[in-house]
């Protein structure tokens, strides 16, 4: 008995000196913010301004919530917007006290968030407010009920990161106290911040203005007024990059990715991209289902759909050699892992339940991987444009807004917008010039959109706007 005390009192003791050592001061702060910025201007995420918000709301006027789950796509920057949110919490004295817990360390150290909850306990200076951080949750087999518990028991401002683990594991109950913030692969505005260290002059405003142009207009007319104002200065921003189109495409193909964008070969760049998808089906994706047996399947059903984009169950159930109900299950996991968006064809219940779906990438740039093991020239340029269209989509749309088009009768198009009105139907290309999929498409529309790769600037033909990728991402 003595024995199992004194191991006890020794667990309980390197817990409490892990606490300790996980305080953090502003030179702490700054030293892990310069190991993980190696360009000097590397300019904070959009997703930064939201964290700051909620931290100052919170710790200022009590304003919930009190815990924040960043999910997101392996390399998107989660651990970096935490210590950013640590920094603009130090520097405006809203807390002194704040704590940063690496989970795949404490794991490794044979200590789990549950001990690390109930150690908080018994050290007096937790009775009052602090900051905690916890980043890649998901290497703890119990972080939800954990998370739950910590929530419960002190008044701690909780911020943690998962590998899109909080969508996957989160429970009803942790679902009540924590709000998810996705984090998604980079913008263009972003890229080019990091990249050649500019920004678009009123970039907020242009991007409102953009959005409700694009998305909630009224008519063309109405289009053509609200884009007309902003075109003066898309262009200049464009006319003061050296080769725009060079720089979209390497952002399209390769530059997407947080964590990549330093790095300078883009066969380097494909190749740590799949170990990236790799290391999410085989380590994530088991850590949360708990099990490797169910998904095993998934990483083959990635490079079938790599090649095209709508799912057919029958015939990928004949060519993988499973059921089309594992199918489905694998294409939920991957999609709440982050690595697909799936689109549902417009219509009511029925129509999305019995036809086939269409599964985008994330990430073009996890499309271009995969493809790289199956083909000496992967390029399929245009399959790249319809994901990052579909990524930038998904920051404003749900499935109940956004789908495809799959009718019987006339042609179809890419997307469906069903913004109020009537829909908006886009079409993207690489150099899409036709209007016919939009003019003759049997869906009633109020006005559509042409997003062509190459162009430079906007024309319009009846109620249809064709309009350069470029301008569409600077969304």
């Amino acid at each position: 008995m003595v024995f199992i005390a004194v191991i006890k009192n020794n667990k309980m003791n390197k817990i409490e000196e892990i606490i300790k050592n996980s305080k953090v001061t502003l030179s702490d702060i700054q030293r892990n913010l310069d190991n993980l910025l190696e360009e000097k201007h590397f300019q904070p995420r959009a997703d930064l301004k939201i964290l700051k918000e909620i931290s100052k709301d919170l710790l200022t006027k009590k304003i919930y919530p009190r815990m924040l789950g960043l999910s997101g796509l392996r390399g998107t920057g989660k651990t970096t917007l935490l210590w950013q949110t640590a920094k603009y919490i130090y520097e405006n004295n809203f807390n002194k006290d704040i704590y940063f817990f690496n989970v795949e360390r404490l794991i490794k150290s044979g200590v789990e968030i549950f001990e690390i909850s109930e150690a908080i306990r018994n050290i007096s200076e937790f009775e009052k407010r602090t900051v905690m951080f916890f980043d890649e949750v998901h290497y703890d087999p119990d972080w939800s009920i954990s998370m739950k518990i910590l929530y419960d028991s002190n008044k701690a401002f909780i911020i943690c990161t998962g590998s899109s683990a909080l969508l996957l594991q989160t429970t009803a109950d942790l679902a009540t106290r924590m709000y998810i913030l996705h984090t998604y692969p980079l913008q263009l505005t972003e890229y080019i911040t990091i990249s050649k260290n500019k920004q678009l002059d009123n970039e907020t405003e242009i991007k409102k203005a953009l959005k409700s142009a694009l998305f909630f207009s009224e008519n063309i007319d109405e289009f053509k007024k609200k884009i007309t104002k902003i075109i003066p200065q898309i262009t200049e921003f464009y006319n003061s990059l050296e080769t725009p189109d060079k720089l979209i495409l390497k952002y399209i193909k390769v530059h997407n990715i947080t964590r990549f964008t330093t790095i300078s070969s883009e066969e380097v760049i494909i190749r740590e991209t799949k170990k990236l998808v790799k290391r999410v089906i085989t380590e994530d994706i088991p850590k949360i289902i708990r099990s490797n047996h169910k998904y095993k399947n998934s990483e083959t059903l990635l490079l079938r759909l790599a090649g095209s984009d709508e799912i057919n169950l029958q015939s990928l159930s004949q060519a993988l050699g499973i059921s089309a109900n594992e199918i489905n299950e694998n294409l939920d996991i991957l999609e709440d892992a982050e690595l697909l968006n799936i689109l549902f064809p417009f219509g009511g219940y029925n129509t999305k339940i019995n036809k086939n779906k269409k599964a985008f990438f994330m990430s073009p740039s996890v499309r271009l991987a995969l493809l790289s093991q199956v083909t000496e020239k992967p390029e399929f340029i245009s399959k790249l444009y319809e994901d990052i269209v579909v990524m930038y989509l998904r920051r404003f749309f749900s499935n109940a807004i956004l789908s495809f088009s799959s009718q019987k009768k006339g042609k179809n198009t890419d997307f469906v917008i069903e913004t109020l009105p009537k829909p908006i139907l886009i079409e993207v290309g690489t150099n899409k010039k036709s209007i016919k999929q939009i003019t003759e498409s049997n869906i009633k529309y109020r006005y559509g959109i042409i997003i062509n790769a190459e162009a430079n600037d906007i024309k319009y033909e009846k109620n249809i706007a064709i309009i350069p990728l470029k301008w569409f991402l600077l969304l």
